[in-house]
């Protein structure tokens, strides 16, 4: 029994691999199994890989959706509960001399965090795929694309800047999420919101860290990664709709983003039903 509260039998790990700095352990759960409140030794990430969970940590309730990540300091204290589908999950534990290292440029590993984006979720899967039938190579691989998921994890999290935006910028941010499968373009949304174009891309680069285009090209990752998580849709369809010009562009940026071809993602995100 783990004395801080779950056997390895509860955890229900069913393998392990250990490399320079971490340890991944797989696990699954049946639906609805409950783990009581237990702790990890140490500073960890969790994907999800299919099924989901609900977790309890300081005093605040989350789900942990399909392909999300979860991060937590080490001996933090949690309790999860499984859904419908049960769980299967991919620990990354990082040893105490290693997070020594990677504290300093990854904050996200100081704190209970839950992470999701297309991005994540194609990494989590080509570590997932990495560890269950790698090659000799794997290791490295594995730890590359851990920093990786670090990187973005902590990316994605930054802290805006302190001053507030102007209303038309909010403005400009809502007409690109809410439109983004159309055909926008910098001056389209400049006009609609009443700045020069110059302004609007300067302005929105400073505080949403990334370009116009390049928050129109995330959008369409997200929208697409639904569409194949969620649907049956065929691919051709699934990028038509999330305003890409054919299934050969869409594969193309999507993988440039996620890792993954559209094809693949569709086929990792598929359940694994625990009985």
């Amino acid at each position: 029994m783990d004395p801080h509260g779950c056997s390895t039998s509860e955890l229900g790990i069913t393998r392990k691999l250990a490399i320079t700095g971490f340890t991944l352990k797989e696990f699954s759960q049946p639906p609805h199994r409950r783990l009581p409140w237990h702790v990890h030794n140490a500073a960890s990430i969790c994907f999800v890989v299919s099924g989901s969970y609900a977790e309890r940590v300081r005093s605040t309730d989350r789900e942990c959706p399909p392909h999300s990540m979860v991060f937590k300091p080490a001996f933090e204290r949690h309790a999860d509960q499984f859904g419908r589908d049960g769980g299967t999950c991919l620990l990354m534990e990082i040893s105490p001399e290693r997070l020594t290292t990677i504290e300093p440029f990854a904050k996200v590993t100081t704190r209970p965090t839950l992470a999701q984006n297309a991005r994540l979720a194609g990494l989590g899967h080509r570590i997932y795929r990495e560890f269950t039938g790698g090659d000799a190579l794997a290791p490295l691989v594995v730890e590359g694309l851990i920093l990786e998921v670090l990187v973005e994890a902590e990316r994605a999290g930054a802290a805006e800047p302190t001053r507030s935006r102007p209303t038309w910028l909010r403005q400009a941010y809502d007409l690109i999420h809410d439109h983004c499968s159309e055909a926008l373009t910098l001056s389209s949304v400049a006009e609609a919101v009443g700045v020069h174009p110059s302004h609007l891309a300067r302005t929105f680069r400073q505080h949403y860290h990334r370009s116009i285009g390049d928050c129109l090209r995330r959008l369409r990752i997200e929208r697409a990664a639904r569409e194949l998580t969620d649907t049956d849709v065929p691919l051709a369809a699934v990028g038509l709709k999330s305003g890409f010009f054919d299934q050969s562009h869409f594969s193309r940026v999507f993988k440039q983003q996620t890792g993954l071809t559209p094809a693949q993602f569709r086929a990792a995100s598929r359940p694994k039903r625990i009985h």
